[in-house]
């Protein structure tokens, strides 16, 4: 699928393993014999607690013995299916009660024995023209490994195929992305699908997705009925590219990445595919004739080489296209039309391989107007077979063989576990003592989670064990272990705090949080627990706040008051998703450590008692160190940063997950690879001079360290906790003064401890220094990470943030933010806005003309005007409160691409260099075309270097437009916008 079947375990890998390492001579007494296991069998956790979708899958044919299938067709005029396998042999079977299963052919028998079967068909004029094609794989890495054959059917009835009569049409890159599927259009033409030929990464690393001079990346069209030129077939002469000098001829659509499973819609004669995607997207085309489908300039709608080389035409966005929060390895269908359900009548049937979810959308000719997610199922979804009553079937790679049916699932929701209680993970939940099975654990290293601390458990129900595998990582080539965890596998970790940290048996419990491994997939629940501290009540997909209070004798009447954060399921798996591990401490080098529970080493004890797998341990004794703690100062500075930035950024900033800048944080890349040392930063400088992602030897140059300790937009981690860690911020800092410059200039050296040492809050003189230290924001950068060391009194810190506080410049302000008392902090609304609270507040007009035309943060008059001031780029919302009511301007800021007016909607231009530019047209004529890109800057590109222009789904208006205002700034906001009322001249003025 991902590249071919190979890859196919790649991604079983990819997606459910995670990423260790394992102890050099770690102890191994004990750990060859396990004694008899305690099972935990008691969990209720099944299902999920969402509404459920509206279809499941029920097996069919499960008498028929199907070892990896790759492909499953009907064969026309009987009631046979012929289905290949993943090792080179083709069987077919009946439909009746009798299924008389027969060998069709063993393609390893050929003289260039052939394997890994990708796509078959038959001669549209079969039986009279008894030709089956079918397209495989016969060696990887070369030029003709994949070849398109057609064999004689020489019993229509048992269905066997003549292996001596075998004919190769075309052939083309073996391995790699091979794509390979095959049908017959109306046209009795024959389409062939193939992908890339490349591996994962580097992304098109043979550039072949803009290049049609080959035939990789492209769908082909080709008459097999005749033969010219030397060929076994013909090349049509209405094929696009036939008369463009260096291409090849057979190409009717290029730009594909690995087009796994094509389909004609039936009604239209429209051929679709599944594209399976990169990094962050994956695709559903119509494969139309001439398009080009932008990889490996895209993914989808996605950027991937900004400055590559167009192909001979410009690009076609994906008709339909998911995430990889969503999708991770799509699989092209069938268009559904059998009465058995209605509903589905048209719609285009497809799946995920690695999640398993199916999915159905229908279209009008030109776009989709409804899609849905159908199902979640366990499978492997390889490929979908079309019956001849149209309807669709689902083919696992397990060999198992479904249908959809009505989901009646409402009993399975009610029984979901709304209480910790009844999850059966603990015998005592109120004491947390865990139920026979479920296991406590520690881990070597912990995140940053705002002063909490925690405790795990793992359950493996029934016999099942956790195993692992091996595969070498793409950047380095050392091979890392991969866990697996079985169905139904369940982790769960208590988050609690202690108010008074001298009296460490004394914990308040915030929230379980439980990772449940449904099918392929683990899924989020956070159970919060109740005031009385007896039990802990599911949370629904919402996030929520608590505050608390630490005692601290550094805080104003010692007492540190703080917002904990309980997330939503779908905040939970912004960091807990497959290409970050999905579990963060379940790791042979989190796990590897002196036991807390039993003596001896914590790992001893899991193989003692038979969760994982037999010499598991002893297999991969060789090959890891525990994980640092960022905290422990008897281990190495680099050590214990690498271990921080890996434990609370990795997450995001690894190749896939995510994370927008171009580098990687995790532990095992050596740093040389992580991409940040010297870099140039791409999110944005921070007014630091010479900026770099991280300056070697200057903190106060490095954009990640400002990062870590400012508050506000911009503050990293994004996700997750809400304080700032002075001490692992002190950390980063020491490390990146520890590491050799690369630059000659040396680093700034003003030291400030004196200054706050000698501190005189009431002296103006003072006063006027901390002013000037606070000038730029490398020097304002320098002064916050002074004012967080411990030795500084807390009065010194009070009177820096306040002068601090009075800066012009938000990115000053937001160094000092955190040294002012929590009721002086800026409460900004973030991610969860309460659209109905912010209703009901009382709004300063006037306050909110002050922030819209006034404002740094606000760049709403960099497209729109009110009166004589601001840009005419977008609508002029003069009279926005004629035109809208509250509600609906407020939803057009928090939800700007919900309802996008066509005469504001923003576009997409391609240039003919590769350059990709997305704004809003604000002039066009024959000769150029001007676009303002959402910073507000002007770009002029003359048409006749303009390779295409295309619309955009996303409003250019900026998402979370609100997230860093107070509660009453954006009530001001509204305010103000709701007063405008100049009487209508252009009704159809809108906002965006």
């Amino acid at each position: 699928m991902f590249t071919g079947i190979a890859w196919f375990r790649c991604l079983i890998v990819i997606a459910s393993m995670l990423l260790i390492r394992v102890l050099a001579g770690m102890p191994q007494d004990g750990l060859a014999q396990s004694p008899t296991r305690v099972q935990w069998t008691e969990s209720q956790i099944h299902g999920t607690p969402d509404p459920p979708n509206p279809y499941t899958t029920t097996q069919v044919f499960a008498d028929v013995p199907l070892f990896e299938p790759t492909e499953m067709i009907r064969v026309p005029n009987t009631d046979r299916w012929l289905v290949a396998d993943n090792k080179g042999q083709i069987v077919s079977f009946s439909k009746q009660a009798d299924r008389d299963i027969q060998d069709a052919i063993d393609l390893k028998a050929l003289p260039m024995p052939g394997r890994q079967v990708f796509g078959m068909t038959f001669h549209p004029d079969y039986p009279r023209q008894p030709w089956c094609y079918i397209s495989y794989v016969v060696s990887t890495d070369t030029p003709d490994g994949t070849r398109l054959s057609r064999f004689k059917v020489i019993d229509t009835e048992r269905m066997v195929l003549d292996p001596a009569s075998e004919q190769v049409i075309i052939s083309w890159i073996g391995g790699g992305h091979s794509g390979g599927s095959l049908h017959f259009g109306a046209d009795n033409y024959l389409y062939i699908s193939i992908g890339d030929g490349d591996r994962p990464n580097p992304p098109d690393f043979k550039d072949t997705g803009q290049d049609i001079s080959d035939l990789a990346a492209s769908v082909l069209r080709i008459d097999v009925n005749q033969s010219a030129d030397g060929l076994a077939y013909r090349i049509p002469d209405d094929n696009p590219f036939v008369d463009l000098p260096g291409a090849r001829g057979e190409v009717w659509a290029f730009g594909f990445r690995n087009p796994w499973k094509m389909a004609f819609d039936p009604k239209t004669d429209t051929l679709w595919t599944g594209d399976v995607g990169w990094e962050m997207m994956e695709m559903i085309y119509r494969v139309d004739r001439g398009a080009n489908y932008g990889w490996s300039l895209m993914e989808g709608s996605q950027v991937v080489k900004e400055n590559g080389k167009l192909g001979p035409a410009p690009i076609t966005p994906p008709m339909a296209e998911h995430s990889h929060l969503e999708a991770r390895s799509i699989t092209g269908g069938y268009f559904w039309n059998s009465p058995r359900l209605p509903e589905l009548v048209d719609a285009y049937i497809y799946g995920d391989w690695i999640t398993g979810k199916i999915w159905g959308l229908k279209h009008d000719g030109e776009k989709v107007i409804w899609k849905r997610e159908l199902a979640d199922t366990s499978m492997r979804i390889i490929c979908f077979a079309l019956d001849t009553d149209g309807e669709v079937l689902v083919v696992g790679f397990d060999g198992s063989i479904h249908r959809l049916q009505p989901n009646d699932a409402a009993a399975a929701e009610a029984d979901f576990p709304r209480r910790l209680s009844e999850t059966g993970l603990f015998a005592s939940t109120a004491e947390q003592i865990a139920a026979p099975g479920v296991l406590p654990y520690a881990i070597n290293a912990h995140h940053w989670a705002d002063h909490t601390q925690s405790q795990q458990w793992v359950a493996i129900p029934g016999q099942a064990q956790v195993g692992i595998f091996d595969k070498p990582d793409w950047r380095t080539g050392q091979v890392l272990g991969h866990f697996s965890f079985p169905q139904d596998a369940v982790l769960a970790k208590t988050v609690f705090y202690q108010p008074d940290p001298s009296k460490p048996q004394d914990k308040v419990r915030l929230e379980t949080q439980v990772l449940h491994r449904n099918g392929d997939d683990w899924n989020a629940y956070n159970y919060i627990w109740n005031d009385d501290q007896t039990d802990a009540v599911l949370q629904d997909n919402v996030a929520s706040d608590r505050p608390i209070e630490i005692l601290d004798p550094d805080q104003p009447a010692g007492i540190r008051k703080q917002i904990w954060h309980h997330s939503s399921r779908d905040e939970c798996l912004q960091c807990h998703f497959w290409n970050a591990g999905t579990v963060h401490g379940f790791k042979l080098n989190q796990l590897n450590r002196d036991d807390p529970f039993s003596s001896g080493n914590q790992l001893q004890r899991f193989a003692q008692s038979g969760i994982l797998e037999p010499g598991l341990l002893q297999n991969k004794a060789a090959d890891t160190d525990p994980i640092a703690s960022p905290y422990d100062e008897t281990v190495s500075l680099q050590d214990r940063a690498r271990s921080y930035l890996h434990m609370n950024c990795a997450h995001c900033h690894r190749f896939g997950g995510g994370g927008t800048a171009a580098f990687e944080l995790i532990g095992s890349l050596p740093l040389e690879k992580m991409g940040v040392v010297d870099a140039l930063p791409t999110q944005g400088t921070f007014a630091l001079p010479d900026a770099r992602v991280i300056a070697p030897g200057d903190p106060c140059r490095s954009v990640l360290f400002y990062r870590l300790i400012k508050s506000g937009r911009g503050r990293m981690p994004q996700f997750g906790p809400s304080l700032i860690d002075d001490q692992g911020a002190a950390l980063i800092h020491d490390w990146i003064t520890s590491l050799d410059p690369t630059s000659d200039e040396p680093a700034a050296d003003q030291p400030v401890a004196d200054l706050l040492q000698d501190a005189r809050p009431a002296d103006s003189q003072w006063q006027q220094q901390i002013q000037q230290q606070i000038k730029s924001t490398s020097d304002a950068l320098r002064l916050a990470h002074a004012c967080a060391d411990q030795s500084v009194p807390y009065q010194t810190r009070l009177a820096v943030a306040e002068i601090a506080a009075q800066h012009s410049d938000s990115m000053i302000r937001d160094l000092f933010e955190r040294f002012l008392p929590p009721e002086r902090r800026v409460k900004r609304l973030g991610n969860n806005v309460n659209a109905d609270a912010l209703l009901a507040m009382q709004g300063d007009a006037q306050a909110g003309a002050a922030i819209y035309f006034q404002s740094a943060n606000v760049s709403c008059r960099q497209c729109h005007r009110i009166g004589d001031q601001g840009q005419t780029v977008g609508p002029d919302l003069s009279s926005i409160g004629v035109q809208r009511t509250p509600a609906e301007i407020l939803a057009s800021l928090l939800q700007p691409s919900q309802t996008i007016d066509d005469k504001y909607r923003g576009k997409l231009i391609l240039t003919i260099d590769g350059r990709i530019l997305s704004g809003l047209v604000t002039a066009e004529t024959d000769d150029s075309i001007k676009i303002v890109d959402p910073t507000g800057k002007q770009h002029v590109v003359a048409m006749d270097d303009v390779e295409s222009i295309k619309p955009m789904d996303k409003s250019v208006m900026p998402d979370r437009l609100l997230a860093e205002f107070t509660a009453q700034q954006a009530a001001d906001l509204l305010a103000f916008l709701v007063t405008q009322q100049r009487p209508l001249v252009d009704a159809t003025a809108a906002p965006q």
